[in-house]
């Protein structure tokens, strides 16, 4: 689902977004995380933008978790990933090799893009969660397996900061690109 947008922009109607946030990760275009919340409030807007942008990988084989924190407000935040899962229409799954990630907060109510940054993640973090991807590349995906390690994980760290205390293999602060 990796889309070309801009702050004022409205996304197609005709799709089902998720609630929460989507990751799309290729190998020749930047990291995207898209957020999609309800009448986001102005400052879930203005933490999109606001330093620092935090992020914690969590490499469970067969299923990733992408921790985020937007902000100095905002708590932690997570979004499942398997490179597996990708669109058929997307480009090859991997990690962007600047690591760049662009961030975007939908309305979810209207499709309208409300706020949109692009960061850098640190290359020690690209290459932790590229060698990661690729390795989920390597073996054969089984949808039960995904979400066997995800149920896992939730059972074990009920929250997103549990899980950055306790599991995360890498942890990063971005910088403005």
């Amino acid at each position: 689902m990796h889309v070309t947008v801009e702050v004022g922009s409205r996304l197609d109607p005709d799709i089902d977004y998720p609630a929460g946030a989507a990751l799309t990760m290729s190998a020749v275009e930047p990291v995207q995380l898209m957020i999609f919340l309800s009448h986001p409030h102005q400052l879930e807007v203005d933490a999109v933008t606001a330093a620092p942008t935090q992020f914690a990988w969590i490499d469970g084989d067969e299923a990733a978790v992408l921790l985020y924190r937007l902000g100095p407000i905002l708590s932690w935040s997570q979004v499942p990933y398997s490179p597996h899962l990708a669109e058929p229409d997307d480009p090859p799954p991997g990690v962007d090799p600047r690591g760049i990630v662009q961030i975007v907060l939908v309305d979810r109510d209207t499709n309208t893009v409300r706020a949109l940054h692009r960061v850098r993640w640190p290359a020690d973090f690209t290459a932790t969660v590229r060698a990661s991807v690729t390795k989920m590349l390597e073996k054969p995906f089984h949808r039960s397996g995904y979400e066997h390690v995800l149920a896992a994980l939730h059972r074990r760290y009920p929250t997103a900061e549990d899980l950055l205390t306790d599991r995360s293999d890498a942890r990063c602060t971005a910088t403005p690109v």
